[in-house]
């Protein structure tokens, strides 16, 4: 069972509720992101990512994904659709920030409006369509997994540390760790997102790595032809037969 335990803001209904639900979801919140478009994020739009971490597909079509800052009982929600097959992710993109110099998202596969803290709050995932209410909604609720970030007052026993505008909260093991514990479920590390697109990695079978580039520069009205050179790192080792993927500019030329 994963407990969910409110912080003191809400100790006054803490001694009259005891909230508990299921560690081992099915599907899961694997990552949260909510410095989208910030000054000096990588990326422009939050979001928040999902995991079929089971073993047959489910179909999203009555889920959403829901939002609420830290101390909030309001929440504001985003409707899934479509069929997530084992081992997939599913990028649900929320607002953009001002940095339109930061990347644009993959392609999602669900889009939604919603403006996230990009420190602390609460992320659920519901099998319903149909608005949380309250500060620390659980499974009574339809809620079926559920993050609580930086100084949330609601959690999965207790949240994961305060993220910033370079860090995502990203589940342990591709997504297949749960147990019931946000803090201890979720690393911070830069936002990753994945979508449907990206191969499938089943719980238990080989994981798909995740690659970064690093940042590179060449100062502006150079032109010398000087040599732009990346580094790019996996965050695993690559699995047989190696790794291939395409570079292209901005505007596509």
């Amino acid at each position: 069972m994963r407990p969910i335990r409110l912080r003191p803001l809400a100790a006054l209904c803490a001694a009259a509720l005891a909230l508990s639900g299921t560690a081992g979801a099915q599907v899961v919140i694997s990552q949260v992101y909510g410095g989208g478009g910030n000054s000096g994020a990588p990326l422009r739009n939050d979001f928040i990512e999902l995991y079929n971490a089971g073993t047959t597909a489910v179909n999203l079509s009555t889920y959403s994904v829901q939002y609420a800052s830290s101390t909030g009982t309001s929440w504001s929600r985003t409707n899934l659709t479509g069929t997530l097959q084992p081992g997939q992710y599913y990028l649900v993109q929320q607002a953009a920030g001002s940095n339109a110099a930061a990347a644009a998202l993959p392609t999602p596969d669900a889009i939604g409006t919603i403006a996230m803290s990009g420190t602390a709050g609460k992320v659920a995932l519901v099998g319903a369509q149909v608005n949380l209410t309250g500060a620390c909604p659980g499974t009574a609720d339809g809620v079926l997994d559920f993050v609580g970030f930086g100084g949330a007052n609601c959690s999965e026993t207790s949240p994961t540390p305060t993220l910033s505008n370079t860090t995502a909260a990203l589940r342990k093991a591709n997504g297949c760790t749960d147990s019931g514990n946000n803090s201890a479920d979720f690393d911070l590390a830069a936002p990753a997102p994945r979508n449907t697109a990206v191969a499938a990695a089943p719980c238990g079978g080989p994981a798909t790595p995740v690659l970064t580039i690093a940042d590179a520069a060449i100062e502006e009205g150079d032109a010398t032809g000087s040599t732009l050179r990346f580094t790019i790192s996996l965050s695993a080792p690559a699995p047989a037969g190696g790794v291939t993927f395409d570079i292209a500019t901005a505007d596509g030329t």
